[in-house]
């Protein structure tokens, strides 16, 4: 039976028992940095004289305890926790440490071990951004020990919990998958929302064997530092994956991969284990690279090139980090060795980003000039073989501008994204006619709104890619060719102001401006609109569905 009331007892440093309800606390506000601590007695930050674990003296002599906080912070004081039948009323005081007031708060959460959900204020959570507050580990561990029970009874043992998780988070990860709790973090981080039933299909929920299913879906042989290390940064299980799918094999150097700076890049592009595969827009671009780089140098070499594009995508706009990977993608098969030890040294910067895209648009003129040429020789071959077609008639002629036209490669584009063609505001509008003196309607020109229109051939897209100053003129063709992407642009006063990326699922990988800056004001706002218009919703990756998106 769990006692109803629970208070801070400064001496030993943790929460007990009590007979009745605390009311307040009195925590220490200090600034570590400053060797400083707030005189209650002098009002006043006065230096801390002698310092202990337990106490503290300030420079006027007034002596204080612990807790020691810093400014500003909310500081959890007592408890009020009452049963009812499979159920906990867990009302949490906490008020805020500040040196010029204290103000005193509540927050009731209901905590419902049969249904697993923990309600806060009467509104069900997960996410511990959601939460607020924390449970001390004497509370924490009497509820996991209640719960434990029931899994013994149920299963006939009793899971261990062995996480960085605590409070009110493990509680919730230990109710939806108590052998694999370290997965409920993975799915506060990528937006998988474990009351979802789809949350057991990559969890495997409930089951003895659950955290080895995991690892065997992603293809990771679990060995105990790889669990440790699990324990430890759960989200490792997802750099693990990644950089093993990339195509690194060394053991030793796929635990390093395991890292904030790495799970910060793959999180930015939103990664994906659906069904145990992963993908995420840079996958191919960056698969190719590591086969490449690991044709001219070892392992360790491409993962400390890999580290250096890390380093440079916290300290570098990161358009331009994806603009080079992409870029690579599409001119690596006419890079000599040289060049791919240089990249290969430098990592993926600004610098390597400018070299690329410099290479990527002296093969364009290469191909448009071999272009040019092709259709003089066909010209020319046709005039040999029909001489009668231009013996009379010098105006039946076929000319080089002709052909040009004649081969200007049309997209082989799906109806229904063409169906996506959008004019943002309202088509007509209300204007003042000074001759009849009187307000008369009239069309809205295109220039005056927002314009969307898909990019069905490739002189548009080089026509976008040369005003948006983007790469989309010469790096995506292939891409459209292939049906991965889909390029949809807006005009706005006869400028091009947005540029899309539309994926078959009916995803937003990219919207930008130009120089692929984000969408501000005015864009933005048409952005949405079209967005509301076309039922372009946004999913987060991180969740297990079967089949595609829709």
């Amino acid at each position: 039976m769990i006692a109803r009331y629970w208070g801070y007892n400064a001496d030993k440093n943790k929460f007990e028992p009590l007979r009745q309800e605390p009311l307040s606390l009195f925590p220490t506000v200090i600034e570590p940095k400053k060797r400083a601590v707030f005189c209650r007695r002098c009002h006043r930050w006065e230096y801390i004289r002698l310092a202990g674990r337990k106490r503290l003296m300030s420079q006027c002599g007034k002596v204080y305890a612990r807790p020691f906080v810093t400014e500003n912070r909310l500081v959890d004081y007592g408890y009020d926790i009452q049963k009812r039948d499979n159920a906990y009323s867990i009302k949490v005081k906490f008020q805020l440490a500040s040196n010029e007031n204290r103000r005193l708060m509540e927050t009731s959460y209901f905590l419902d071990l049969k249904r697993k959900v923990l309600y806060r204020n009467g509104v069900a959570v997960f996410d511990s951004r959601s939460i607020g507050n924390r449970l001390p580990k004497e509370i924490t561990d009497t509820f996991l020990a209640k719960m434990g029970a029931q899994y013994k009874e149920r299963f006939g043992i009793r899971p261990t919990v062995s996480s960085a998780l605590d409070g009110f988070s493990v509680i919730i990860g230990y109710m939806l998958a108590p052998f694999n709790v370290n997965f409920y973090k993975i799915a506060q981080h990528w937006g998988l929302n474990p009351y979802d039933r789809d949350f057991a299909s990559l969890s495997s929920g409930d089951t003895p064997t659950a955290e080895n299913e995991m690892f065997e879906s992603l293809g990771i042989k679990p060995t105990r530092r790889i669990r440790k290390l699990y324990q430890e940064f759960p989200q490792a299980v997802v750099c693990y994956a990644a950089a093993q799918d990339l195509g690194f094999t060394d053991v030793n150097i796929l635990q390093k991969t395991a890292g904030a700076h790495f799970y910060s890049f793959l999180q930015f592009y939103m990664i994906s284990f659906t069904g145990g595969q992963i993908s995420y827009p840079l996958r191919e671009p960056l698969r190719e690279f590591v086969r490449d780089m690991l044709r001219i140098a070892g392992q360790k070499t491409v993962w400390n090139s890999f580290e250096r594009t890390l380093r440079h995508f916290f300290a570098t706009p990161r358009h331009i980090i994806t603009d080079g990977i992409n870029t690579y993608y599409h001119v690596r098969e006419v890079l000599t060795d040289g060049e791919k030890k240089e990249i290969l040294k430098e990592g993926f910067s600004q610098y390597t980003h400018d070299f690329l895209v410099h290479r990527a648009n002296a093969i364009a003129q290469q191909e448009e000039e071999a272009a040019r040429n092709e259709r003089r020789r066909q010209e020319e071959e046709f005039r040999r073989n029909n001489p009668q077609l231009f013996e009379d008639d010098g105006d039946a002629r076929m000319t080089t501008d002709v052909v040009a036209e004649d081969e200007n490669a049309e997209f082989d584009i799906d109806e229904k994204f063409l169906k996506l063609e959008y004019k943002t505001g309202e088509s007509f509008k209300r204007v003042y006619n000074p001759k009849t003196e009187q307000e008369e309607v009239v069309r809205v020109p295109d220039e005056e709104r927002f314009c969307f229109y898909v990019a069905r051939d490739q002189r548009t897209l080089r026509e976008i890619g040369e005003a948006m100053k983007n790469c989309v003129g010469w790096c995506y063709i292939s891409r459209i060719q292939k049906k991965i992407s889909v390029i949809i642009y807006a005009k706005f006063n006869n400028k091009y102001r947005i540029c899309i990326e539309l994926l078959p699922s009916f995803t937003v990988r990219q919207a930008l401006g130009p120089c692929n800056n984000p969408l501000e004001e005015d864009a933005l706002e048409a952005y949405h609109e079209w967005c509301d218009a076309n039922r372009i919703r946004f999913i987060k990756a991180f969740k297990p569905r079967a089949g595609d998106m829709p």
